[in-house]
């Protein structure tokens, strides 16, 4: 399990759901129950954390837009340093 703050979780889940992707979709869904706690850390599994860096790295391929192009490489870089840190 990964201790992730729950408001991180909730941007990345944002983005997610607005991706062009199914996998993004359906990320975005497996992380919602996890954005349900403001203000907390909460545990993820690493196994979700890392499915979550893939589909964030797909969209950065897709995605054309530089000011969203430059966020969702900070959330699966932030992602990356978690899952490793623990």
């Amino acid at each position: 399990m990964v201790q992730i703050p729950a408001a991180w979780l909730a941007r990345v889940f944002l983005s997610l759901r607005r991706g062009s992707s199914q996998d993004a979709h359906a990320l975005a869904a497996e992380l919602r129950p996890f954005t349900e706690k403001p203000g907390q850390r909460v545990p993820v599994p690493r196994a979700t954390v890392l499915r979550t860096e893939l589909a964030l790295r797909g969209e950065l391929l897709q995605v054309n837009e530089d000011g969203r192009r430059q966020r969702l490489a900070e959330e699966a870089e932030y992602l990356i340093n978690a899952r490793l840190a623990q």
